[in-house]
């Protein structure tokens, strides 16, 4: 993520206070719209779009249509909107390569000799997404488009796949520092006066101890795919139904009639990865990993250069639909912000705040305030400069309450299932937002339940 959208992020929850009226709890409703209407019609954007409408009459009476506009306007005009086309577009279109050329099919080829059951498929999809470590997305569709194969030969929902892959993405890569997420954990420490630049990384690294939810979240996911801790709810229910669905046929061969070729897969992600690292744009990495495509593809006669370029087209137009969540799901942020929703929360929090509570209280907040405004790096940048002096004042551990904000944030991009990360991950593994809020959801309230604990205790024994 470029550090334009840092800024573009933190300014426009900055402006929800300026010159508005504080809504109270009122502020709370379009999201509570936007859940109800997403279990009742099963559709994410029109529900976003929904919850939008009723933030924009609270603002601005009959008079909302025009405003409404604007805001529109004001996130599809943004640097940050163009950048999400581009990258999410061209994501899409790298997915529709590997599909074309084979190399989905041979990696899983090779994935099929070592995933010889449940638990073997499982840890091997969540070791790829530990070993994608350098940006959620990537982690995500890499995980999604690879294993989704080998996940339906042995009847495993996909529901758990997009669990799977969630909670091992964000969670890796706000415990990495070269990672998208550890940059920009870094430059929130930096800049709120926890520390000097030249000591971010090795503060980051002293905070590392107290990132409770992302080390939860990865420990649970290998257990639920292990087997040592048991689905539940409706994931178990999502288990029983495919164990009752036949499984996909799917082409095992290129149209060329060659085998297919993992490297034709693992060679352009590995270039996406180093790119990504070595620039710090995940951006550079994709469009590079393109290009590299058509040099690697057409010299083995895959497909022909007009193949190449309608195969780009076609992936870029399959993630509309994922691009119209994520657009939505920003301009419900807007709106929030307008209505002096993060503001309301944090406020209150204030409050009831005390030493041994701030970090607990923290978590709680973050994580609620991220997953209602479908945000995670907006709500942390808000968060810091307001946690972090209240830290300071009460004495209580700064480290211990930066990382309860650096967790809630992971937790917010885990549990909020119309945001980009749940959305990328019901894309790539081929199911509906709403499943993804059925199935996932309940599976994280153990490592969520397990970082409460672990901060109210940390809060009392060392903050």
């Amino acid at each position: 993520m470029p550090f334009l959208a840092i800024v573009y992020r933190k300014d426009v929850f900055q402006r929800g206070c300026e010159g508005m009226e504080n809504y109270g709890v009122l502020s709370l409703l379009p999201v509570a719209v936007v859940i109800v209407l997403v279990f009742l019609t099963k559709r994410t954007t029109v529900s976003l779009l929904a919850g939008t409408l009723v933030g924009a009459v609270m603002l601005y009476g009959v008079h909302f249509a025009k405003p409404w506009l604007e805001v529109v306007y004001g996130v599809m005009g943004s640097e940050l909107w163009i950048w999400l086309v581009l990258v999410c577009g061209f994501f899409g279109s790298l997915v529709a390569l590997f599909e074309a050329s084979g190399g989905i099919y041979g990696f899983t080829d090779i994935a099929a000799k070592i995933c010889k059951g449940e638990k073997r498929t499982l840890l091997a999809g969540w070791l790829l997404g530990i070993v994608t470590f350098v940006d959620d997305w990537l982690s995500i569709l890499s995980v999604g488009t690879a294993m989704r194969r080998a996940t339906d030969r042995f009847h495993i929902p996909r529901e758990m796949l997009a669990f799977l892959s969630n909670a091992t993405a964000s969670s890796i890569c706000v415990i990495v520092p070269t990672s998208t997420w550890g940059v920009f954990m870094i430059s929130q420490l930096v800049a709120t006066g926890v520390c000097p630049s030249e000591a971010g990384m090795a503060t980051f690294v002293a905070t590392l101890p107290f990132l409770f939810y992302p080390f939860a979240a990865l420990l649970c996911g290998l257990l639920y795919g292990v087997g040592v801790l048991p689905k539940f709810g409706p994931m178990r229910n999502a288990y029983t139904l495919a164990q009752q669905r036949e499984v996909p046929v799917e082409q095992t061969e290129e149209s060329s009639g060659k085998k297919p070729k993992a490297r034709n897969f693992l060679l352009p992600v590995i270039l996406v990865t180093g790119i990504t690292i070595a620039t710090g744009e995940i951006l550079y990495g994709t469009l590079a990993s393109l290009v590299f495509c058509a040099l690697l593809y057409l010299p083995q006669r895959l497909m022909s250069p007009g193949k190449y370029l309608d195969t780009i087209l076609t992936g870029f137009k399959d993630m509309i639909g994922v691009l119209f969540i994520v657009t939505s799901a920003f301009i419900l942020r807007d709106i929030n912000s307008l209505l002096g929703m993060p503001e309301f929360v944090i406020g209150m929090a204030k409050t009831a705040m005390s030493p041994q509570v701030l970090p607990v209280a923290a978590f709680l907040i973050v994580t609620l305030l991220a997953v209602a405004a479908g945000n995670f790096w907006g709500v942390c940048a808000l968060s810091f400069p307001v946690i972090i002096p209240i830290a300071q004042a009460l004495d209580t551990n700064v480290l211990l309450t930066a990382g309860a904000i650096i967790s809630a944030t992971a937790a917010g991009s885990h549990l909020c299932f119309f945001g980009a990360e749940a959305t990328l991950a019901c894309s790539s593994t081929g199911i509906e937002n709403v499943r993804y809020a059925q199935t996932s959801v309940p599976m994280l309230v153990i490592p969520v339940g397990i970082s409460i604990l672990l901060y109210l205790a940390a809060g009392f024994f060392i903050g």
